[in-house]
C-alpha cells in the first residue's frame, strides 16, 4: 500500500516539475476568505490583495451586510518569494463574524492600480450552527470577549453582582459597567499617529460580545492588541476601582485633513446577579466555589441583557502646511534618515548593477514610498523592489524600508550618482526637514558583449516575455506525450505490485484478528493526559467530548442525539439524580462551553474543571 502511494507521489512530482515554469509577474486583484466553513459564533478572515502593482490608488470593500466586522479594514503590504519568484502585494483585511447560518457569497469588488480598474473574484463561505474549531484569531478582542468566571487572583474581587432587596437594577448596571474610549490626542497633523483604546469597566459578572464595531474611515489602521493581552486589570475611575478590559488598542494614521469622528463601539452584555437572600440562606457569597454551589436555583438568579455603547470621539486632523514644503516631499511624516550604497562600485557594460536606498526612522513608515531621483546620463534604471523591517508594536511605527534599484550602463566610464534627497514633516517641531545621501561614484569598464541577464531587465523586455509566454502557453505539446509514457509505465508497475500488496494485507488482517481485545478506555483519560500540556483549548475540547460520551452512555442516548437539550431531559426525567445534581451537571457543561468559545481559554482552571467532571462520574458510579 505504501509503495503504491509512493509511486503516485513519484508521478505527481514528475508532472509538477514539468509544469513548473516562471511566469512573468502580472498585476492581479484577488479575494480570499479563510476558513471556508465556520460556526455561527466563529470568525473568518477576508483578504483583498492587489499583487505586483507599482501604485495602488484604492481598494473598494465589497458589501458585507451578512457579517459583523470584528476588525478592519486593516492595511497590509509586503513581499514574498517562493522558489525565486517574488510577489509584491498591497491589500486590506477584515475579520468577519456571520450574523446567521447559511451559505453566503461575498460579491466581487474593484480596485484602482497602475491607472487601471481591476476586478476581484467572488468568494463563498458556509456558516453552520455548531462550532468547527476553525475560527480565525482576531487582533480585536470583540470576538467573544470575557468569561465572567475569571479567577479573583487576577482581578478585583467585587460583590456588586449581589442584588439586594429593593435595589434598582438599571441604576446598578449604569454605575458598575460601561465603555470608555481613550485617545492619546484629539488634534494632530495628517500622517501623525494617534493611539486609541476602547476599554470595558466592570464590577459585575457578565459575558459580552460585539454588536457594532467602531469604524476608522479616513485612517490607516494598525491593531496593537493581541489575544494574550486581553486580561483584566484593576483601575480607579472617579474614585472607584473597576476590572478594566482593554477591548481594542489601535494605532491610527490620519489620511486626510478635517474633523473625523471615531464611531462608538457597542457591546452586548448578559449580566448575572444573585439575590442576597439566597446567599444568606446558602451560608456564603462565593457564587463559583464548590461543585455543589454551581447548581443555583433559577429563582435565585437575575439575568439582564444590556447593550453598552461608548461615546463618539472627534479628532481634528490638521493639514500639512504648504509653506516651506520641499519639492522632494511625498507624504512622509515623522523622523527619518536615508542612506544609499551600491552592490559593487566597479562594473562592466555586461553587468546589471544594483543600488540600495534605505529609509529608516519612525513615523508613517507603512505609507512611505520610494524616493525620486535622476540617474546619471547613460545609466538606465528600472522600477525598484521593496523590502521592509518594521516594528508595528511601537508608536509611531519604527524600522526601515529598503528599495533595490537595478540598472544597466551601455558605455564605459566613471559615473557619479548625485545625493538622493528625502524630505519629511516633523510633527513635533511642526516643520519640514530633509535628509540626503552622500554622492556615490562608480566606474564601468568595457565588457565582452555577453551581458548578464537581470530579472528586472527581463521583465521589461517585451520580446523575451512574448517568446517565453508562447512556450509556456504551448507547454502541453511537450508535456502530454511524456506524461502518457510515465502513466503507462506506472500503470503496469502498480498492477503488478497490487497482487503482492493484497497478499500482505490479508496476512496482516489475519495477524490482527488474533490480537488481544483492545483495552477499554477509561472515561476522561484524554482530558487527564492533557492536564500536563499548555494547550488549554485542546483540554476543554477533549473534556467536553469525553464528558458527553460518558453521559450519553449512562443516559442511553445515541451519538446523534447527544445535545444539551436531550441531556437535560434525560437527567431530569430518568437519571435518578436529584434536581440539584442534575442542574449542577448542566451548569458544568455550560461552563466548559464558555471556555471553548472565549478568545483565550483559562489555563489556570483546567484542574478545577477536571475535578468537577470527575465528581459527575462519581454521581453515577457511587
Amino acid at each position: 500500500m505504501l509503495l503504491r502511494h509512493y509511486k503516485i507521489w513519484v508521478l505527481f512530482i514528475l508532472l509538477t516539475g514539468l509544469l513548473k515554469y516562471p511566469v512573468p509577474a502580472q498585476v492581479k486583484f484577488t479575494a480570499k476568505i479563510s476558513p471556508a466553513i465556520i460556526g455561527k459564533d466563529e470568525t473568518a478572515e477576508l483578504k483583498l490583495l492587489v499583487e505586483n502593482a507599482t501604485d495602488v490608488q484604492q481598494i473598494n470593500p465589497p458589501a458585507l451586510d451578512n457579517f459583523i466586522i470584528v476588525s478592519g479594514p486593516n492595511q497590509e503590504s509586503g513581499m514574498e518569494s517562493i522558489n525565486g519568484n517574488t510577489t509584491q502585494y498591497t491589500g486590506i483585511t477584515f475579520i468577519l463574524r456571520p450574523k446567521s447560518k447559511g451559505d453566503f457569497t461575498i460579491a466581487s469588488t474593484t480596485a484602482s492600480a497602475d491607472g487601471k480598474i481591476l476586478k476581484s473574484n467572488a468568494v463563498k463561505i458556509k456558516v453552520v450552527n455548531e462550532p468547527t474549531g476553525n475560527s480565525i484569531s482576531s487582533n480585536s478582542p470583540f470576538s467573544g470577549l470575557m468569561n465572567f468566571d475569571e479567577p479573583a487572583a487576577r482581578r478585583g474581587n467585587y460583590n456588586d453582582y449581589i442584588l439586594k432587596k429593593g435595589e434598582n437594577i438599571t441604576d446598578k448596571i449604569n454605575k458598575n459597567i460601561f465603555i470608555r474610549v481613550d485617545a492619546s490626542k484629539t488634534s494632530c497633523y495628517v500622517g501623525e499617529p494617534i493611539m486609541v483604546t476602547y476599554k470595558l469597566y466592570t464590577r459585575l459578572k457578565s459575558e459580552s460580545s460585539l454588536s457594532k464595531n467602531p469604524s476608522f474611515n479616513g485612517f490607516s489602521v494598525i491593531d496593537m492588541l493581541r489575544q494574550s493581552d486581553i486580561n483584566a486589570l484593576v483601575e480607579k475611575y472617579n474614585g472607584r476601582e473597576y476590572n478594566v478590559y482593554s477591548l481594542r488598542q489601535t494605532q491610527l494614521y490620519p489620511l486626510q485633513a478635517g474633523d473625523v469622528e471615531l464611531e462608538p463601539a457597542s457591546v452586548e452584555n448578559e449580566i448575572h446577579f444573585v439575590k442576597e437572600e439566597y446567599l444568606k440562606n446558602s451560608g456564603g457569597d462565593d457564587l463559583f466555589g464548590d461543585f455543589s454551589s454551581i447548581a443555583i436555583p433559577p429563582d435565585a438568579l437575575v439575568t439582564e441583557k444590556v447593550t453598552l455603547q461608548s461615546k463618539p470621539v472627534m479628532i481634528n486632523v490638521k493639514p500639512l502646511p504648504e509653506q516651506g514644503k520641499p519639492a522632494s516631499f511625498n507624504g512622509a511624516v515623522g523622523k527619518f534618515s536615508i542612506r544609499a550604497a551600491m552592490e559593487k562600485n566597479n562594473l562592466t557594460t555586461d553587468d546589471a548593477g544594483k543600488l540600495f536606498v534605505t529609509i529608516e526612522g519612525e513615523g508613517n513608515l507603512t505609507l512611505v514610498n520610494a524616493p525620486e531621483f535622476s540617474w546619471p546620463s547613460g545609466v538606465e534604471g528600472f522600477e525598484p523592489k521593496m523590502s521592509e523591517s518594521l516594528d508595528k508594536r511601537s508608536v509611531p511605527v519604527s524600522g526601515s524600508k529598503t528599495f533595490e534599484y537595478s540598472f544597466t550602463v551601455n558605455k564605459e566610464g566613471n559615473y557619479t550618482l548625485q545625493p538622493v534627497e528625502y524630505s519629511f514633516f516633523d510633527p513635533v517641531a511642526g516643520q519640514y526637514k530633509s535628509a540626503a545621501t552622500i554622492p556615490i561614484t562608480f566606474s564601468v569598464a568595457k565588457g565582452s558583449g555577453k551581458r548578464t541577464e537581470n530579472p528586472v531587465v527581463l521583465q521589461n523586455n517585451p520580446a523575451k516575455e512574448n517568446f517565453f509566454d508562447t512556450i509556456f502557453q504551448n507547454r502541453w505539446l511537450l508535456i502530454a506525450p511524456l506524461a502518457l509514457l510515465i502513466l503507462a509505465g506506472l500503470f503496469v508497475w502498480v498492477r503488478w505490485d497490487k497482487k503482492k500488496g493484497d497478499v500482505l494485507i490479508r496476512e496482516q488482517q489475519q495477524k490482527s484478528a488474533i490480537q488481544t481485545i483492545p483495552e477499554i478506555k477509561k472515561p476522561l483519560s484524554g482530558a487527564q493526559a492533557l492536564l500536563q500540556h499548555n494547550d488549554s483549548r485542546q483540554f476543554y475540547s477533549m473534556l467536553d467530548k469525553e464528558l458527553k460520551i460518558f453521559l450519553a452512555e449512562k443516559l442511553r442516548l445515541t451519538p446523534e442525539s447527544t445535545n444539551r437539550k436531550n441531556i437535560s431531559d434525560a437527567l431530569l426525567n430518568r437519571s435518578g439524580l436529584s434536581t440539584q445534581d442534575s442542574e449542577a451537571i448542566l451548569q458544568l457543561l455550560d461552563d466548559i462551553s464558555i471556555q471553548l468559545y472565549t478568545p483565550v481559554a483559562d489555563e489556570s482552571r483546567t484542574p478545577y474543571f477536571y475535578k468537577k467532571a470527575e465528581a459527575v462520574l462519581h454521581l453515577f458510579t457511587g
